[in-house]
């Protein structure tokens, strides 16, 4: 009996020890992984913003308890609305978006935007293809002769608008044309 009651506290703490290293394998295998979680922050951090969405709905996905996914999708969902509203997501894709090269010479400005619109969608890839709206008041016969390389999208319509006499104001679904006089 002697051997018996030695062998019994090692086996019962053998089997407590079992128990508590199988309760932590089943409780990290439950939780997600601190990398995905890491990626999921840091792609937010950068911008990378559907990237960072895709990354904590897969964290949501293994937890649906995990306050910090949650708390970064809400965060992600406010701030599209509100770019949504303000044609922030426009704006912000027209301001990323590189024009290789463009050159007008005397070409009108109706013609110059219609061109626009054709060398962002070639840009993006099909993913960008702003719409312009004209201002009765504008003039769409403005001479336009201008020639550059590697500018970005809203800049062209800067260096337009100064050639032309015309503003531009970026809306939720479209670029309005207004005349210069008009906008102050």
């Amino acid at each position: 009996m002697a051997v018996t009651s030695n062998i019994f506290p090692i086996n019962r703490t053998f089997l407590f020890l079992t128990a508590a290293v199988i309760a932590a394998l089943s409780a990290a295998a439950q939780q997600p992984s601190p990398s995905l979680s890491t990626e999921a922050q840091r792609a937010y951090m950068q911008g990378d913003i559907e990237t960072a969405k895709q990354k904590f709905t897969m964290i949501l996905a293994e937890d649906p308890n995990n306050v910090t996914a949650r708390n970064y999708l809400r965060d992600i969902a406010r701030t599209q609305a509100a770019e949504a509203a303000a044609g922030g997501g426009l704006r912000k894709q027209l301001q990323i978006l590189m024009i290789p090269s463009v050159e007008f010479k005397d070409a009108t400005l109706r013609e110059a935007l219609d061109r626009l619109k054709e060398l962002a969608s070639k840009a993006s890839g099909g993913k960008v293809e702003p719409n312009f709206v004209l201002k009765p008041e504008v003039n769409a016969a403005a001479p336009v002769t201008l020639h550059m390389s590697n500018m970005p999208f809203t800049e062209l319509l800067r260096y337009i608008g100064q050639l032309t006499n015309a503003d531009f104001s970026v809306e939720q679904y479209a670029i309005v044309v207004k005349s210069r006089a008009d906008s102050k």
